[in-house]
């Protein structure tokens, strides 16, 4: 299917899993810029006078700017959806592998980049964080292999409450970690909304489990 043929809701959910690359490119240039001091990033802002280094890099604003677009992209083509009765088999496939993918990309390569250690003081909140975030990448998989097998049967896969509470919490809670290295009180406010969309991600593996465990062959 031709871009330009597409329905608007799928229009949005493609843009969003284009956005994913784009994604992992600033965070390799973020990764260069810190890790081998190759000038390919900016600070603009960088204060290491204080017992907190603040700073905030070119590739971390655009990153925000990117990943915040890519999701209102996705509650856009759902609204757009519902309120529309528009339904496509490639809507139904390929919406939620884009929110997967632009998630659990971002996850990946937030703890490759360390922001989730950016401060000292939260170690143990970080820690925590870090495995509920490791929690919903392996969810993700989880629950996909479950689906897989309910449709076998013809089995419907019904939304849970939790994945959206899952999804209200990481989404943003991604956009408060980009920004984590600019103060310690948004460092922890971002782990603390990514600990609670991990524990929701969990609660929510765990239903479906219930649920669709009927359907899992022996």
């Amino acid at each position: 299917m031709k871009f330009k043929e597409m329905n608007l809701p799928n229009k949005l959910t493609t843009i969003r899993m284009f956005c994913v690359p784009f994604m992992v490119v600033l965070f390799v240039l973020f990764l260069l810029n810190n890790t081998l001091g190759v000038p390919c990033d900016y600070k603009v802002i960088y204060d290491a006078s204080g017992s907190l280094t603040t700073s905030l890099s070119v590739c971390q604003i655009v990153m925000v700017v990117l990943f915040a677009f890519a999701s209102i992209t996705d509650f856009v083509d759902g609204h757009l959806a519902r309120k529309h009765n528009i339904v496509s088999d490639y809507g139904k496939l390929m919406d939620p592998l884009a929110d997967k993918l632009l998630v659990n990309t971002t996850i990946i390569c937030m703890l490759a980049s360390s922001m989730y250690n950016v401060h000292n003081g939260a170690e143990v909140l970080s820690l925590i964080s870090i495995v509920f975030s490791i929690i919903v990448i392996a969810r993700d998989i989880f629950v996909d292999a479950l689906r897989m097998q309910a449709l076998k049967k013809n089995a419907v896969v019904p939304a849970t409450i939790w994945g959206k509470m899952k999804t209200a919490t990481l989404m943003p809670g991604i956009v408060v970690l980009l920004l984590g290295s600019l103060n310690v009180v948004i460092f922890i406010f971002g782990l603390v909304l990514m600990t609670l969309g991990g524990v929701f991600a969990l609660i929510g593996g765990i239903k479906y489990y219930i649920d669709l465990s009927k359907f899992i062959e022996d």
